[in-house]
């Protein structure tokens, strides 16, 4: 097993990644990044049988470069990617700089982009139309969904995608990071701090009894997920940030289930609803700050579609650990001060610094004084 983690090796496969931009000009999907962090030597194809239960999750926190599974356990044929954005270097990689820009340029191009916002493009068609499921045969266990850590009560379909909404009162869409427990063959937990953009949506559609449209996009442009998981103003776009980052639109799809829009190259999309006045217990879940956390309160959400690219890679992370990619993330957002932990502002400007400063530990520490609900 250490043999294959230590082995920076590329086979044949490699060529079944695209290396270009693709016929519909989408500034580098998920295929296109794991390319660019194989050329870099940045990625490391695991070819061995890994069980999807806590074995995946610990190789993962484990290694500091990026890895796709390529051999799990009950699932042949399928992939799944993780650790992407490990470290500096394969940020700017994911921005299209090159792996040796320092922190203060990378930081310095990132907010001189987010500057100048840009708005999504809707096309007729994308890669992620390629394969539909209706509902009656939707089947969510068919994918190779990790259970990440053996303090997790479950295994997490979602924690590094993305949520589409849209306010049902005003038509404002927001693009979230929400973490999801896969329940069943058609549900999941969608869990959200009641201070997020999506608590409050979704308050909204159930005083007139109504569930709030859903759309879950697995295996996206890491800069859509960068802008995702951003505290960017409510009513603001997060698809026109992830413009900025990337310098280019995000091509977005219709949804055919619900009134939403996805990234055309998406690998994975579960279009659904969250249903009105109904709650149940995500969790235990190994979360940002290294401890379980369980929130009795998630959203139920219920797939109504699911869509995906022929041979899908899985995206997802295993969190908790001091330096892993969340925390990479939440550092070069709070740079751009773009990251809300929802907490005291007091407590908020203690975290900031310390991911300024990159001590890791100590921000998980300060994370865990007191009850921090977070999706």
């Amino acid at each position: 097993m250490q043999d294959t983690l230590s082995e920076n090796e590329l086979s044949p496969g490699a060529a079944l990644l695209s290396t270009s931009r693709g016929a519909s000009g989408e500034a580098g999907d998920l295929r296109h990044f794991i390319q660019v962090l194989a050329d870099a030597g940045r990625l490391v194809r695991v070819k061995e049988v890994i069980d999807w239960r806590f074995d995946l999750g610990r190789m993962m926190r484990e290694s500091r470069t990026a890895l796709l599974f390529e051999n799990i356990k009950d699932y042949p044929g399928q992939r799944v990617f993780t650790n992407g954005l490990r470290d500096t270097s394969s940020i700017a990689l994911a921005l299209g700089l090159e792996p040796g820009t320092a922190w203060k340029t990378l930081i310095a191009e990132a907010k001189k982009r987010i500057a100048r916002p840009v708005k999504p493009r809707l096309i007729e068609t994308g890669p992620v139309l390629q394969n539909i499921v209706r509902a009656s045969d939707i089947n969510l266990l068919n994918l190779p969904v990790p259970q990440w850590s053996d303090h997790d009560g479950g295994r997490y379909i979602g924690t590094w995608h993305i949520n589409a909404t849209k306010d049902l009162e005003t038509g404002s869409r927001n693009v979230g990071v929400y973490r999801m427990q896969l329940l069943g063959p058609k549900q999941a937990t969608i869990s959200a701090s009641p201070r997020s953009h999506l608590s409050r949506q979704v308050a909204k559609a159930e005083k007139d009894g109504q569930p709030l449209p859903v759309a879950v996009a697995i295996g996206v442009n890491e800069a859509v997920v960068m802008a995702a998981a951003a505290a960017y103003p409510d009513g603001m776009d997060e698809y026109d940030l992830a413009g900025a980052l990337q310098q280019e639109a995000v091509q977005l799809i219709q949804c055919q289930t619900v009134n939403l829009e996805v990234p055309a190259h998406s690998e994975i999309v579960i279009e659904g609803w969250i249903q009105p006045s109904v709650r149940v217990q995500d969790g235990p879940y190994f979360d940002y700050t290294g401890r379980p956390n369980t929130n009795p309160n998630a959203f139920l959400f219920e797939a109504t579609q699911l869509m995906f690219r022929s041979n899908p890679i899985f995206r997802g992370t295993s969190i908790g650990a001091p330096g892993a990619e969340d925390h990479q993330l939440f550092a070069f957002l709070a740079e751009l001060n773009l990251v809300d932990f929802h907490g005291s502002p007091v407590k908020q400007a203690v975290q900031d610094l310390l991911l300024k400063q990159r001590r890791f530990r100590t921000f998980q520490l300060v994370g865990k004084m007191g009850a921090i609900v977070r999706g």
